[in-house]
């Protein structure tokens, strides 16, 4: 018996610094929204970056949370602000890893 995919984790938002990636991070736990960070890896590109308050990490959640979590997002916190993209998950629910600026 074959049930298909089970993994249904899909990238939703991408933040830029440390700050926003905290925002978020209480937001999501606060309202018991699971989720996952992948963070970017930075190999040779971290050898050459000052050293800071900067970070790249793609905050993954289940896709049936992202209606809830992009609404709850939005009321609580700035999505425009500089340091998120949200992804085209947010939009349509696929697990699609490009990203547009919300």
């Amino acid at each position: 018996m074959d049930i298909g995919a089970v993994n249904h984790e899909v990238d939703f938002l991408k933040a830029y610094d440390l700050a926003t990636k905290e925002k978020v991070e209480k937001v999501l736990l606060k309202h018991r929204i699971s989720y996952f960070i992948e963070w970017e890896d930075r190999r040779l590109g971290g050898l050459f970056r000052k050293p800071g308050n900067h970070c790249t990490c793609m905050f993954r959640i289940h896709s049936d949370e992202v209606p809830r979590a992009k609404q709850l997002l939005t009321e609580e916190l700035d999505l425009k602000a500089k340091g998120t993209q949200m992804s085209e998950t947010a939009d349509d629910g696929k697990n699609n890893s490009a990203s547009h600026e919300a």
